[in-house]
């Protein structure tokens, strides 16, 4: 599976400090067996939260990253706190 890194997900990356930067990266690898095997994404919390077929994975216990998935990618489209996940929620 295809991992395509969205313009906001960039930007938020570079913000990231360099042991959550490794977390996140971590995380990453571990999203598309994690999709199709239920019982492995259980330290990634893997949820749907949106209607529109929007995902989160946790990273740790204070960072998450959104994402959406079709048939052969995944498109990480941003990586923030809980609450920037919220805001990000509102505006679509």
């Amino acid at each position: 599976m295809k991992i395509v890194l969205a313009a906001g997900f960039q930007r938020d990356v570079k913000t990231l400090p360099e042991d959550r930067l490794s977390a996140v990266f971590q995380s990453i690898l571990a999203l598309p067996k994690a999709m199709g095997e239920p019982h492995i994404h259980t330290g990634l919390g893997i949820r749907k939260i949106h209607r529109s077929g929007i995902w989160e994975a946790r990273v740790g216990l204070g960072l998450r990253i959104v994402f959406a998935v079709a048939e052969e990618a995944i498109t990480l489209i941003r990586v923030g706190t809980h609450e920037d996940v919220q805001r990000y929620l509102r505006e679509l």
